[in-house]
């Protein structure tokens, strides 16, 4: 086919699936100069710029209407390597409900004919489905590997409609995926991109067995009607509510308790429709009708035999919503239990013990470095794991026996089957290091997205990708909340558009820091908002919070003991700490201890020597209308952003404030967890001539604002002059500090005893109004030289160092200013007091 027929298919395409005013992104893959992308609002450019790479490299484009700003990136035309491309924000409105049927095959490869005929086939058989709950018709179209079907929908571009359109491609795909054709699940984004009808899909090489073909629409309806929302709505509800496994398989259990050879089982019964495999966990049987009830002849039922031998059963009808596997076999067996359950008249009773240790066995047992024992729950949607001596982990234990025998466990059977199965997780189980919301393994960082189904992002220097089956890392507290799913092509700079911060040096500060969150096992540092009323501190938190370790109770009042301040700290990745005025001692250097790595030991409630443990390494975040920071070992731990007070004429009512944020938020996620994964290809290179005391902070720092292209070394004199902004911090809330600094402020040297020099440092005080009743102020000459050793780093920062040395009767101070400049000779030098 030559080049203009290539042309006359494209614009073909583009005609049917675009409207006259439609901005569209043109977006090109593996090309010889990497990505490529530019917006059009015409499509005879978009054409012929689209020709320039056709068999080259993977041709597509945005099928949803762009936002028009967007032409001002590159209108009318492609860019190289852009540092922005389409994501689900910028869509106008949703016009396309798009289903994409992909032949099984191993990855990067076209589709032999016979695979791509299959796919064909099963979108025509959709098609036909479809068509009979009353959608009218789409448009067919070949991938060049697989097929396409295209619904011409009319819905807004919200969190909303995307769960809707996700739970149609759900439902589609369970009832129709096969071991041939998968219906894929992951098109429900606004920003979605697509083939461009009319180019090659070129994967792989191009051979007799696999070649590349064009891709192209095959048929186009004279009318193209829109799905309605009420039949899409309709079609949603058909993706079952999975319910857990009831009964998992023990090694060498006997199969009069469970089925082994499921399909042959079910093909006994003349059950099966169809055969495929589900989420990569289970094998999937969708039956002919549903066997409770006959009305039901849409493939609503299914049986589910999971890798680990668990079985589910069900139907999406509400009707059937109380059906599972149990009730399957006791319609078509009502004698399987016969073999099993427990009687006690004819002395064959297991006890409620037994039996409760034999339905909990199929469960992974483990403890962590501190001796607390955990249960991996296998479940349908991904590996759950309890405390055993959680409420939940009860109540799942209570839930199986019941299904099991009708009845409810004792306590004591419960408390010796407990007793037992610690004993699995502590002497028999294998340790795993468990986290609050980021972790690492294998060189990857894992993030933890707290829903049910226990997804998370994995996170490498090639990028990001949300995985259900994640190996042992999290644990969760009743305080972890659910995070949004990620958008990996957001802008993490929507979030200055919700926070006021004073210049272009703290916005680099506070957009680092927020990434650096996710690094996990690293000490980080200490977030510290201030400003004066009015200037949104609270909610400021609030949002950081939100992004990085989302909970049912963000904000915290600081506890009164140090043993609550402890539990607050090993319950919350980052625990936020609101409208603070002062920090005792103890609670400061505790702080100090969380986000550097430690812990806190107490006696284990009722007994006499056990030891629990809580250990900590946190992203620890404090506001207050002035710096609640003012210990110097805090102070050198913590970054000081201020706030500006909000005008009256931009204020908002708190529901547009966060609907406002929602809507970015999904955006600014994932917009900090692709820098982190482009930072972890730079961090190994990062070499710095000098390190902070946060030393991990700022070069992970330097790395993310390189990946970002903020720059690293804008990174790096933004953050030591927040440092130096600190230490000025430490000294003047610091009085003994503040007192040395005036003492040198215009001699080189001061060398006495102890005793003079608080004499001397008393004098200064009462001349600086500095407070001497203050509790930090030292009473005598020993708390003077513990007093001293606390801002030795603080004073040594502005060029003031001192040595403490014994000198027969008494010790004696030598203390230097390497910044003083003699002063013009017509000034007295101090006479030393």
């Amino acid at each position: 086919m030559d080049m203009e027929s290539f042309d006359t298919e494209i614009l073909q395409s583009l005609q049917i699936l675009k409207k006259a005013d439609d901005v569209t992104e043109l977006r090109i893959l593996d090309s010889p100069k990497g990505t490529v992308s530019g917006y059009f609002d015409d499509i005879q450019s978009l054409a012929e710029n689209a020709l320039d790479y056709n068999g080259k490299a993977q041709i597509y484009i945005t099928l949803n209407p762009v936002n028009p700003a967007l032409l001002a990136r590159s209108s009318n035309q492609v860019k190289f390597r852009p540092k922005q491309t389409t994501s689900d924000s910028d869509i106008l409105k949703r016009n396309w409900l798009q289903i994409d049927f992909d032949p099984v095959r191993p990855s990067g490869i076209s589709s032999s004919d016979s695979e791509h005929k299959d796919s064909l086939l099963k979108a025509k058989t959709v098609k036909a489905a479809l068509k009979e709950l009353g959608w009218p018709d789409p448009i067919i179209a070949s991938s060049g590997n697989g097929a396409h079907l295209l619904y011409c929908i009319d819905l807004p571009n919200n969190e909303e409609m995307t769960e809707l359109v996700k739970n149609v491609l759900y439902s589609l795909d369970f009832s129709y995926s096969d071991n041939n054709v998968e219906v894929d699940r992951t098109t429900f984004n606004a920003a979605r991109i697509w083939k461009l009808y009319g180019t090659i899909a070129c994967k792989g090489d191009n051979t007799d067995e696999r070649p590349h073909r064009q891709s192209k629409i095959i048929k186009y309806p004279d009318v193209l009607k829109l799905v309605t929302l009420e039949q899409l709505k309709a079609l949603a509800k058909e993706y079952p509510s999975i319910q857990a496994p009831t009964k998992r398989l023990r090694k060498g259990e006997s199969p009069n308790t469970s089925v082994h050879d499921m399909e042959s089982w079910l093909d006994s019964h003349n059950l099966v429709y169809t055969k495929g495999r589900w989420q990569n966990k289970a094998t999937k049987y969708v039956l002919h009708s549903c066997p409770w009830n006959e009305s039901h002849s849409n493939k609503s039922a299914y049986v589910l035999k999971f890798d680990d031998g668990g079985i589910a059963a069900g139907c999406h009808h509400n009707s059937c919503s109380k059906e599972n596997w149990n009730t399957l076999r006791n319609k078509l067996e009502p004698n399987w239990r016969s073999n099993h359950q427990l009687d006690s008249k004819d002395g064959n009773e297991e006890k409620q013990a037994s039996v409760l240790i034999r339905l909990a066995s199929n469960a992974q047992y483990f403890s962590n470095e501190l001796e607390e024992c955990f249960a991996a729950i296998m479940s349908v949607n991904g590996n759950q794991i309890l405390k055993l001596k959680s409420k939940k982990f009860k109540l799942w234990l209570t839930k199986l026996f019941f299904e099991e025998t009708g009845r409810p466990p004792s306590s004591d059977a419960m408390n010796q089957a407990l007793n037992v199965l610690e004993m699995k997780a502590l002497l028999e189980g294998e340790q795993h290091s468990l986290n609050l919301r980021v972790s690492e393994k294998n060189n990857s960082f894992y993030y933890d997205l707290g829903n049910d189904s226990w997804e998370t992002v994995k996170v490498t220097s090639n990028g990001c990708t949300i995985q259900s089956d994640t190996p042992l890392l999290f644990y969760r507290t009743k305080n972890t909340k659910a995070q949004l799913t990620p958008n990996f092509e957001g802008n993490i700079e929507l979030l200055l558009n919700h926070v006021l911060l004073k210049d272009r040096e703290e916005q680099i500060l506070f957009l680092v820091y927020v990434v650096s969150c996710f690094v996990p096992n690293i000490p980080h540092t200490i977030l510290v908002l201030s400003g004066e009323k009015g200037a949104a501190k609270s909610t400021t938190m609030r949002m950081v919070r939100s992004i990085i370790d989302p909970a049912i109770r963000d904000l915290l009042a600081m506890p009164n003991s140090i043993q609550d301040l402890a539990l607050i700290l090993s319950s919350n990745y980052m625990p936020c700490f609101d409208n603070l005025d002062t920090l005792s001692a103890e609670k400061s250097d505790l702080l100090c201890t969380a986000v550097t790595g430690g812990g806190i030991s107490k006696r284990t409630l009722f007994t006499d020597d056990e030891e629990t443990i809580l250990s900590f390494m946190r992203c620890v975040g404090l506001n207050g209308i002035n710096v609640v920071a003012t210990r110097s070992d805090l102070l050198d731990r913590s970054l000081i952003l201020d706030l500006q007070r909000i005008d009256e004429t931009d204020r908002k009512e708190e529901r547009e404030v966060w609907s406002d944020f929602d809507k970015d938020k999904p955006s600014i996620l994932g917009g900090a967890l692709n820098i982190l994964s482009k930072a972890m290809a730079i961090y190994p290179t990062v070499k710095l001539d000098k390190l902070a005391r946060m030393a991990d902070f700022t070069r992970w720092g330097y790395a993310i604002a390189e990946a970002a292209g903020w720059g690293g070394n804008v990174f790096l004199e933004a953050y030591f002059n927040n440092i130096n902004k600190s230490n000025d911090e430490a000294i003047s809330s610091n009085p003994v500090a503040a007192a040395v600094k005036a003492l040198m402020r215009s001699r080189p040297s001061w060398s006495g005893s102890v005793t003079q020099l608080l004499e001397a440092l008393n004098k200064v005080s009462e001349r600086e109004l500095i407070d001497t009743h203050s509790k930090y102020w030292p009473k005598g000459p020993n708390i003077l030289s513990r007093r001293l050793k606390e801002v030795l780093s603080n004073l040594k920062s502005i060029g003031i160092s001192f040595d403490i040395r014994h000198g027969g009767d008494s010790k004696i101070v030598n203390i230097s200013n390497s910044r003083y400049q003699k002063l013009s000779s017509s000034i007295s030098r101090p006479v030393q007091e």
